[in-house]
């Protein structure tokens, strides 16, 4: 029989790996509110209030393309709005809407339990390295050819 443990594969499914299976707790512990995705977005937005569609674009590596449908679905949903910059009309800024803050809450703490969660029984200086060298890490593949690659937000789904 094999290793129990993933410690051969590369750095990129491990991150792969782990990131399936945070989102997928965030998915279950958010399943009662009214929508189903998005999650990283709003908390972004509850954290950087009054940023620009364009500022959320190059802090969570979406594409513009991808935000515009991200920013469409909030809106319709209600849980953003966009607010002319009355120092340059040609800008917007991004905000929640009233309804959006009140569940945005909600977001910002599933995160936070389950970080708590995640991290439990790791020292706290641990976890400052592993951000830190997580942090360097996507510097460093930030500075590498690549090519660009889309990533959908369709509506998560689980097998239950």
């Amino acid at each position: 029989m094999g290793k129990s443990n993933n410690t051969d594969v590369p750095v990129g499914t491990k991150a792969l790996i782990l990131s399936k299976l945070y989102y997928g707790v965030l998915s279950k512990q958010l399943e009662n509110l009214d929508i189903e995705r998005y999650f990283s977005v709003l908390y972004f937005i509850y954290q950087n209030p009054r940023c620009t569609q364009q500022h959320i674009c190059n802090q969570l590596a979406v594409d513009k393309t991808a935000m515009v449908k991200v920013m469409n679905y909030l809106i319709k949903a209600d849980y953003i709005q966009r607010e002319i910059n009355p120092e340059d009309r040609r800008e917007h800024f991004v905000v929640l809407s009233k309804k959006g803050k009140k569940q945005t809450g909600a977001i910002v703490n599933a995160f936070q339990q389950i970080d708590k969660q995640m991290f439990a029984r790791i020292p706290k200086s641990e976890q400052k390295t592993f951000m830190k060298v997580l942090e360097k890490a996507t510097i460093n593949l930030g500075k590498l050819p690549s090519n660009d690659l889309f990533f959908t937000y369709n509506k998560t789904s689980s097998n239950k």
